[in-house]
């Protein structure tokens, strides 16, 4: 076997030249050195072929069709088949009785007629030698976009601009929606999200399409399981040859949005009783009144306040009492809608309010007597509850509507205690 080797631009290329005419090999080595410099090696046989694939990897395979040993086709066959990347170029000095269809089925990718001057063999390498340069870049920076895809902690998907559907996804995507890769390829985004972010999302991928990149937060994917997936969300445009692509990566914040949330909440709860707070009490008031003014809708405020409380204190201790503090916010919430309808608050010491929305005629009269019987019939150390109830008019202010609630339980602790007063009506006594 003989080597010839020169450096420039193409010596990391490898060609192995096959033929028993030592003319053309001469000619072949000599163009394809003074053109590329790349590593030229030389064979005579077809066996010898084989051994050269067996110990070493070539780029491209210059082969004649027909000399000792395996030849032709079956060469070909062999060839391709021990060197799948390889390219193989057949030569042929019988070009009309040449076999093109069954060699490029066989496995060669091009071909090349006998005499061929220097200038023709240089231009078909120089090709064959581009595209290899080519896909291989191709190859790494796809192998690079694959190993940043998969192996990214967060979630990324790659969308189309076409319907939004998703053209990859990494694990880490599939992983935390529960669902296996193939189940969301294809599958138009916008489906996977809930219907209040579905048109913000849109919006906000046309504005991302015209400036190229953005960030968008707090977006809630769906889960097979049900569970909703609260995400940040960066996106960046990938023009793929003038196809626009969507960029999406996720950052998973479920579990900060449930922190935040039971942060704020128990900043509007009272620890002990688990009602809402006296500053909550404010920001509701004046959400609530506006609200029953806007859609003209019932609104009461029941204001209550444990009779004999200090009493209590000063015999049976703070612990006692507590403890029947915390057993009152269990009769507020034993005794109201705990879904939307209606909250309780703790405004103070032993003053607690409650907020009733859209209730029945006489609702808010049942609402107090029922907290009143339910806080008899626990041990209350020798307390009772006072309760005053007031119903918003709107010609009524905020402050109105408390005071008439304050006036109402002045009343009823006035005329002996543990009673109920509606304000401007009369006072229902146990």
């Amino acid at each position: 076997m003989k080597v010839a080797i020169v450096k420039n631009r193409y010596c990391g290329a490898r060609i192995l030249v096959a033929d028993d005419q030592e003319s053309v090999i001469d000619l072949i080595v000599r163009s394809v050195t003074g053109a590329f410099g790349c590593h030229v090696s030389t064979v005579e046989t077809g066996d010898e072929v084989l051994e050269a694939l067996e110990e070493e990897t070539y780029d491209i395979l210059l082969t004649d069709m027909r000399m000792p040993g395996v030849y032709g086709l079956e060469l070909i066959a062999k060839a391709a088949k021990a060197r799948p990347g390889m390219h193989i170029v057949a030569m042929t000095g019988y070009p009309t009785d040449f076999p093109y269809i069954e060699v490029i089925e066989n496995g060669a990718k091009d071909f090349l007629n006998k005499p061929f001057l220097p200038t023709e063999l240089i231009a078909k390498l120089m090709r064959v030698l581009d595209e290899r340069i080519l896909r291989r870049d191709l190859d790494l920076a796809h192998m690079k976009y694959r190993s940043l895809f998969d192996l990214s902690m967060d979630g990324t998907l790659l969308l189309t601009m076409d319907g939004l559907c998703v053209e990859d996804a990494n694990e880490a995507i599939c992983t935390t929606l529960g669902v296996a890769k193939n189940e969301v390829i294809g599958q138009s985004f916008l489906e996977l999200l809930s219907g209040d972010d579905q048109e913000r999302f849109h919006l906000w991928i046309d504005m991302c399409a015209r400036s190229g990149k953005g960030t968008i937060g707090d977006i809630r994917v769906l889960r097979p399981s049900g569970l909703p997936l609260h995400v940040d969300a960066t996106i960046t445009m990938v023009d793929a040859n003038g196809e626009l692509f969507a960029f999406l990566s996720f950052r998973d914040i479920t579990e900060k949005r449930e922190v935040d949330r039971r942060l704020a909440e128990a900043a509007q709860r009272d620890e002990l009783t688990g009602l809402f707070n006296k500053r909550s009490f404010g920001t509701r008031m004046e959400w609530a009144v506006n609200s029953a003014r806007d859609t003209e809708s019932k609104l009461a405020l029941l204001t209550i306040d444990l009779d004999n409380f200090k009493q209590c204190n000063d015999t049976h201790g703070h612990q006692v009492g507590d403890r029947l503090l915390a057993a009152v916010g269990d009769v507020i919430q034993a005794s109201i809608r705990t879904t939307g309808y209606d909250e309780g608050f703790r405004c103070g010491g032993d003053e607690f309010s409650v907020l009733l929305h859209n209730f029945i005629e006489g609702g808010p009269m049942v609402v107090a007597e029922r907290m009143r019987d339910r806080f008899a019939s626990i041990e209350c150390y020798g307390t009772s509850m006072s309760i005053g109830i007031s119903e918003f008019t709107p010609d009524m202010t905020v402050s109105e509507f408390i005071r008439a609630a304050d006036d109402a339980l002045y009343t009823a602790k006035g005329q002996g205690k543990n009673t109920v007063c509606v304000a401007n009506s009369t006072t229902k006594k146990s």
